[in-house]
């Protein structure tokens, strides 16, 4: 009986997207409650299968977490960056910084074009599922589409209002054309809600 390969795939997140998505949830959004890191990766790992692959194979996935700062305590003082970086490495993330900060110290991690093109050139790398919402990394997914490698986006639309300003956040327009497959986070997030098990936010 021939076995078949599993599906290679990198599970990269864009962290100053997850970033500014957990703020939402935990701040503004009614739930009042932060992403499972752990449910978000099972997720991808099981719409990679059922969008690259016959449900006759199996995934195996590398996971890398691109932080938005290049040194997390020099921004923050309380313990939540170091519970993040606790929590992610749990779930097996491996965690890269940002090498240059922006004005605010936080900004997305460049890193990430580079390495994923290294990976897809030395890794074996059969799909790509991005997380992210920026337009700095559109033209990804164009560049793996070239050598054959398809990418499933997760992005993320929301707005809320903070210090009486409207404050809306929407994925690049670019980004979810060039990706072969797009989903909004948002609204699985909305629809898994409450659902025992299958949800993506923490319990409690």
């Amino acid at each position: 009986m021939t076995t078949k390969a599993p599906l290679r795939v990198f599970f990269i997140v864009d962290g100053y997207t997850l970033k500014k998505a957990n703020d939402y949830y935990r701040l503004y959004h009614p739930c009042h409650t932060p992403l499972d890191f752990r449910a978000i990766k099972n997720w991808a790992r099981k719409e990679a299968l059922r969008l690259f692959t016959p449900v006759s194979r199996y995934a195996q996935m590398q996971c890398h977490y691109y932080h938005p700062y290049k040194d997390p305590q020099m921004y923050c003082h309380s313990h939540g960056i170091s519970c993040l970086e606790r929590e992610l490495r749990y779930t097996g993330f491996q965690i890269h910084y940002c090498e240059q900060v922006g004005p605010d110290g936080v900004k997305p991690n460049m890193s990430l074009m580079e390495d994923v093109m290294m990976f897809a050139t030395y890794s074996r790398m059969d799909a790509l599922v991005l997380l992210s919402s920026q337009r700095q990394f559109a033209p990804l997914p164009e560049k793996l589409s070239a050598m054959g490698i398809k990418t499933l986006l997760m992005g993320w639309n929301f707005q809320y209002v903070k210090n009486d300003r409207n404050v809306v956040w929407k994925t690049d327009r670019n980004l979810k054309e060039n990706a072969t497959f797009y989903v909004a986070m948002d609204c699985v997030a909305e629809g898994l809600m409450g659902a025992a098990g299958s949800g993506l936010f923490c319990d409690g």
